[in-house]
């Protein structure tokens, strides 16, 4: 059930979005360059931990994760788990199917509230916004569309446009919702990336269904090779 909400995530931030006017502000602009570094890069060491919180129906369930970027097939990044708890013991040990994928889902949700954020966008613009102890430029938009509801946050700095913190909340064909924060960090390049996500899926039919609470943690970025696609 873990693994089926959580490919969710990648292919409803995948469903085609609504086209707007194009905004002209130059700080969007600057925001959505900064954005563009991150396709540069993927995760090399990361943690995750997935929770089937009990308030919310399930089973108390909890998977931590460390994993390690192994090398690339098909154009994609392969990982090794290199660290579970509970802990993964034999190589045949379902445990580590399970793992894999839903850590492998889960990672792919970075950068997929990016692709919300596009130079068409209907966008709007507030000043000096409080957060986390820093005045912010926030920028919003919202896409409404066939089954689907989304409304996209960004707080970013007001003269160089560097994304702080950016928060996608979507509702899709009135059964699937989903929650995700990420917050950014420079890197030794100069680069804004999302080092922390967290968030949560929902699949509710008649008021109830499934939740998935997940916590991911970027230890280090490995570059994407010469040749490889760029997601």
């Amino acid at each position: 059930m873990i693994r089926l909400i959580l490919l969710a995530i990648t292919l409803l931030m995948a469903l085609p979005q609504s086209a707007h006017a194009q905004s002209l502000d130059p700080l969007w602009q600057q925001l959505l360059q900064h954005l563009q570094a991150q396709k540069q890069v993927v995760p090399d060491e990361s943690d995750t931990l997935l929770v089937l919180p009990r308030e919310a129906g399930g089973s108390g369930e909890r998977d931590f994760m460390s994993r390690k970027l192994s090398g690339w097939k098909d154009g994609k990044p392969s990982y090794e788990i290199v660290a579970a708890e509970p802990p993964i013991w034999t190589s045949d040990d379902l445990r580590i199917t399970r793992a894999k994928q839903a850590d492998q889902q889960i990672s792919s949700a970075l950068g997929q509230g990016n692709q919300l954020f596009k130079p068409d966008t209907l966008v709007k613009r507030s000043e000096a916004q409080a957060l986390d102890g820093k005045l912010w430029t926030l920028f919003e938009a919202e896409d409404k569309g066939f089954g689907r509801q989304v409304l996209m946050r960004a707080w970013v700095d007001p003269q160089s446009g560097r994304p702080h913190r950016i928060d996608v909340k979507g509702r899709f064909l009135m059964i699937l919702s989903l929650d995700v924060s990420s917050l950014y960090q420079v890197d030794s390049k100069d680069r804004s990336l999302a080092s922390k996500v967290a968030g949560e899926v929902k699949a509710t039919v008649r008021g109830k269904g499934p939740e998935v609470r997940f916590e991911i943690d970027v230890k280090s970025w490995a570059e994407v090779p010469s040749g490889q696609p760029q997601s």
